[in-house]
């Protein structure tokens, strides 16, 4: 199998200049470049850009997709719409790191995953498109994303040679609510769902804001108003999120306040332990289902038995693979109700009959033989 390589970049904040264009697309023959969008692919040789510099320079968001296993996903953000002490807490591997850019001015998330002989082949082209919007959640203030980054850490932590006993970070509200960009992460790194599951348990609902903003901008001082209008009229990025998060914090402080409850946190191992048990219920929560329906599907064909011996007979005259193969289906539900009605032995009588008229019939009958039908294992 040839190699597959799938570097993708995009300008959120600021596109590029019409030299930094020209400088991104000389970094290969395969790139696809505009103002807010750098493609590279690679199915032999490496990119020999630098995509922390490309990040630090030009772009706001980074992934990376091999068909060996590599998931990499990058962020660039202003230090002034992050908490990264904060962001901080969800790192405790090599996977997730936050790094200050030089000039100080921005932080870059980098979540780096080489999970090798991933199940399947996934090409990279589209996944950006869905994922881009984490970045907004975190400026939001929302780090679900971290934490399900934590997760698939948490995961695999014996085999990293992680302690067992290391806590988990703070919960986030929503886990139990995935926006569709989560969705999509989740989706992209593999994430264990028993272990989403599991985790969701200590996490509440996201708190829809009510409040209406605009009747605190009055009570910002004027020397803060004019702040805010010089740096609109500046054309700043992220304004809004800046001011509104303000008008929250003038909101709370008026609000009467409530002591913090801090849950209890969970050690890695204990995680891993309730998502096995969770695993094991639904497995047996499934298999329940499917006994369920199955019983509801033989009550179903009780009474219609003539009529389905009969669409047997004529499936099987038309010697046909795709007919055996319904005939053997058909066969197979008579046996089932069969034995749901402790009815075996007219059973076997019928289908003994249908082996010795059709005995020519070697498609079928090996087909009766891999369902079990006739053989040494037949009624098992």
């Amino acid at each position: 199998m040839s190699e597959y390589q799938y570097y993708e970049f995009r300008a959120i904040d600021h596109p590029l200049t019409e030299d930094r264009k020209a400088k991104v697309s000389a970094l290969s023959s395969r790139a696809q470049v505009t103002s807010h969008f750098a493609s590279f692919v690679y199915h032999y040789g490496d990119f020999r850009g630098d995509p922390e510099k490309l990040m630090t320079d030009d772009f706001d968001a980074m992934l990376y997709m091999t068909n060996w296993g590599s998931r990499r996903l990058m962020f660039r953000i202003p230090c002034s719409l992050i908490d990264t002490k904060q962001g901080g807490l969800y790192c405790i591997s090599g996977e997730m790191d936050w790094r200050k850019t030089k000039d100080e001015e921005n932080v870059i998330l980098d979540m780096n995953f080489h999970d090798e002989g991933q199940a399947d082949w996934t090409e990279g082209e589209g996944w950006l498109d869905d994922l881009v919007e984490l970045r907004k959640e975190l400026i939001q203030g929302d780090f679900r994303v971290l934490y399900l980054a934590w997760l698939k850490v948490a995961g695999k932590a014996l085999e990293e040679d992680i302690d067992g006993d290391t806590l988990e970070p703070p919960v986030p509200a929503g886990l139990g609510q995935l926006s569709p960009a989560l969705k999509t992460f989740v989706r992209f790194l593999e994430i264990d769902k028993a272990m989403i599951a599991v985790a969701a348990q200590k996490s509440g609902e996201q708190q829809k804001k009510h409040l209406q903003l605009e009747t605190w901008i009055e009570k910002l001082p004027e020397t803060e108003q004019h702040d805010f209008l010089v740096r609109l009229s500046r054309g700043e990025n992220n304004l809004s999120i800046l001011l509104n998060r303000r008008l929250h914090e003038l909101a709370a402080e008026a609000q009467p306040q409530r002591k913090a409850v801090d849950p209890e946190r969970r050690t890695i191992s204990a995680l891993i332990e309730a998502a096995e048990i969770w695993r094991q219920k639904k497995k047996e929560e499934n298999r329940r289902k499917a006994d369920l329906a199955r019983q509801r599907k033989l009550e179903a064909l009780a009474g219609k038995e003539r009529q389905v011996w009969e669409e047997i007979e004529v499936l099987i005259e038309e010697k046909k693979a795709k007919s055996y193969e319904r005939a053997v289906e058909l066969l197979t539900d008579l046996r089932d109700l069969a034995k749901y009605q402790g009815d075996l032995e007219r059973f076997r009588n019928r289908l003994t009959e249908i082996e010795r008229t059709y005995s020519n019939r070697s498609a079928l009958l090996r087909r009766m033989r891999q369902s079990k039908l006739i053989g040494d294992t037949w009624g098992t």
